[in-house]
């Protein structure tokens, strides 16, 4: 496996006032049961991965990621619709600049670069940790 094989990622947890965490969820191809995941994507060469998870919010979620800040880097080798992925994940904290997302339990993201669309929708740390498949719940341990 080469370095270009890898893929540099940039995610972001945003909290609502009760501790929820805002996630993605998506279902494995074949599969009926979801998993979650932070919201954010790819880091384009040549962009700080700082830029790339706001860039990514913008683009997915149509809103402005603030307050922006470094939580740690984890790295993730998976296994996804028969294939082999392999991650590195730098992980932000922030708050989305609207009210709207925070209003609403769950909304729609939009992938650009797959055409496709997920629910983005709010998720307590505790369910994520003990009820729901979520990627990865050790960065859960860096939010606590």
């Amino acid at each position: 496996m080469s370095w270009r094989e890898i893929r540099p990622v940039a995610l972001a947890a945003v909290r609502r006032e009760n501790g929820e965490l805002l996630v993605s969820k998506d279902h494995e191809p074949g599969e009926d049961e979801p998993f979650y995941r932070l919201i954010g994507g790819g880091v384009e060469f040549g962009e700080h991965s700082c830029e790339a998870v706001v860039r990514e919010f913008r683009e997915e979620l149509d809103v402005e990621l603030t307050n922006v800040g470094l939580v740690g880097t984890h790295e993730n080798v998976f296994t996804f619709d028969g294939e082999q992925g392999h991650e590195i994940w730098r992980v932000y904290e922030g708050d989305i600049a609207e009210d709207w997302p925070y209003e609403r339990d769950r909304f729609e993201g939009h992938e650009p670069e797959l055409d496709e669309t997920y629910e983005a929708t709010w998720v307590a740390p505790e369910q994520l940790r003990n009820d729901v498949t979520f990627y990865d719940p050790v960065v859960l341990d860096d939010l606590d």
